[in-house]
């Protein structure tokens, strides 16, 4: 038997045991539990750290103020919040507090100046959200202030802060001057996002994003303990589903334990589940674990420094690729688009081999440890070039079926009625069907918090948000036709 499959509260997760011609894998396939309604909203805490130094200064600092001051405005009155800008100094505009227009206002009045003590201003707000918060830590620069200033130590600080009181790190590095390599580090160790806006416009994408993020979430902290080999893998929204593949020597005296905590119980739950007990042949397997070493490929073009590094990143990722391609699922679309967006990142690749400039080796590192985020968390991937976004919000709505597409869309007069046709065409949102105090809404992409929160204010009903599976703009005819 080579696959088990153990359905736990909230959780499915299948082992797969593959071995051919070489060393074995073993596959474990994490799914949350898929919820028809949108569950009980649990308050939110969280600390919204803002980079106010020089560097930041003009439009990126008017768009994350604005952003933030959304963000907060588009809070439910019971979630708490808190406010912290940092320079050379760290100032705490506001404690963990009620959302208000004041509060918001404070936002918009913040003026840049000095330098950055990242460290100072992230530790501020993990330390004020307390066990099971959000730090949200916005930064378009280099750490150059503060007792840590490496990504070394940043990362492990977050990884502690995550593991021993489940507060949760997400990163939004802004244009192209910031630490990519700190910035992705601490949100891959703290158990959040990673989001590259390279566009001021992208800050709002982000925040927007992350607003339905951090109110999505039925599982946290959930980790995978093989023998002595533990994997991290985050939090899980509804109907989510995460693979992760490791070596394996041999399934002798293997010891499988899966741990994490149910959202709307803060109840930790642990289970040892049955592994399989001899290994078979799975293509799943081995597309699974190329992809994984495409994502550590990613990860590891912080190494692209000069032609030479770039060359020998471009040819480790080329045999990544070809590997791919001889893969029987390679014409699938979400793995060719996978392939596709490799295909960009080699290119990119042999152009700096042939004529090395630091800006776009820059650029690259930036765009690759966002594809390593996104390659390694679906569901939640995003991407701030336009040519990127509709693969990924496809490969999305694969990854979280919950929010997949409801077939035929029509809209529901009753539902219809709520607001006026200029505010759906406004929110380029379908009001699908109307149940109780329930509004299923389609939306191009349901991961726009922010609209989410709008038709939530606007209506006076709990929103579920579910992929529309067309173009805003054919949106925009359905309402029309309405």
């Amino acid at each position: 038997m080579n696959r088990t499959e153990t359905q736990l509260p909230g959780l499915n997760l299948t082992l797969t045991a593959h071995r051919d011609n070489g060393p074995g894998y073993l596959m474990a396939t994490l799914t949350a539990e898929e919820t028809a309604k949108a569950r009980a909203r649990q308050p939110l805490q969280v600390a919204l750290v803002i980079d106010r130094s020089g560097s930041m200064s003009g439009e990126k600092l008017d768009i994350t103020k604005a952003a933030v001051a959304q963000f907060i405005r588009s809070l439910q009155p019971e979630d708490r919040v808190a406010v912290i800008a940092y320079d050379d100094h760290v100032d705490l505009i506001a404690g963990l507090s009620a959302p208000s227009e004041a509060l918001a206002r404070k936002v918009e009045a913040l003026t840049d100046r000095g330098s950055t003590n990242l460290y100072g201003g992230w530790l501020m707000g993990a330390k004020i959200v307390g066990r099971g918060g959000r730090v949200i830590l916005l930064s378009d620069g280099q750490a150059n202030v503060g007792p840590f200033t490496d990504a070394h130590s940043l990362s492990q600080h977050a990884a502690r802060s995550y593991e021993h009181y489940g507060v949760t790190t997400t990163t939004i590095g802004v244009g192209r001057d910031y630490d990519e390599g700190l910035m992705a580090g601490m949100a891959r160790a703290g158990g959040g996002a990673h989001y590259f806006a390279h566009t001021a416009p992208s800050i709002t994408d982000a925040f927007s994003q992350e607003h339905y993020s951090a109110g999505s979430v039925v599982l946290g902290r959930v980790t995978l303990r093989v023998n002595r080999t533990t994997l991290q893998l985050g939090h899980f929204w509804s109907g989510e589903t995460k693979k992760r593949v490791l070596p394996l020597e041999n399934l002798d005296h293997l010891e499988v334990t899966v741990r994490y905590s149910n959202q709307e119980t803060n109840e930790r739950l642990t289970f040892e589940v049955s592994p399989p007990t001899t290994y078979g042949y799975s293509e799943e397997v081995k597309l699974e674990f190329l992809l994984q070493r495409a994502a550590e490929a990613e990860a590891e073009m912080l190494q692209v420094q000069d032609p030479r590094s770039a060359k020998a990143m471009k040819e480790q990722l080329r045999l990544i690729v070809i590997k791919l391609l001889a893969h029987p699922s390679s014409d699938e679309p979400a793995v060719a688009s996978i392939i596709n967006r490799l295909k960009a990142s080699i290119e990119r690749l042999a152009n700096l081999e042939a004529n090395y400039e630091e800006t776009e080796a820059m650029i690259h590192r930036k765009r690759s440890m966002q594809s390593s985020h996104n390659l390694m968390e679906r569901a939640k991937s995003f991407s701030s070039f336009e040519e990127e976004q509709e693969l990924l919000r496809t490969e999305a709505m694969r990854s979280a079926p919950a929010a997949a597409p409801v077939g035929p869309l029509s809209v529901d007069p009753v539902a219809f009625a709520l607001a006026s046709s200029g505010q759906w065409v406004a929110w380029q949102a379908i009001p699908v069907s109307l149940n109780g105090d329930e509004l299923t809404v389609a939306l191009e992409d349901p991961r726009r918090g922010f609209v989410i929160a709008e038709i939530e204010k606007a209506t006076a009903k709990t929103v579920r948000a579910v992929f529309a599976g067309t173009s805003a703009q054919e949106i925009i005819e359905l309402l029309g036709r309405a």
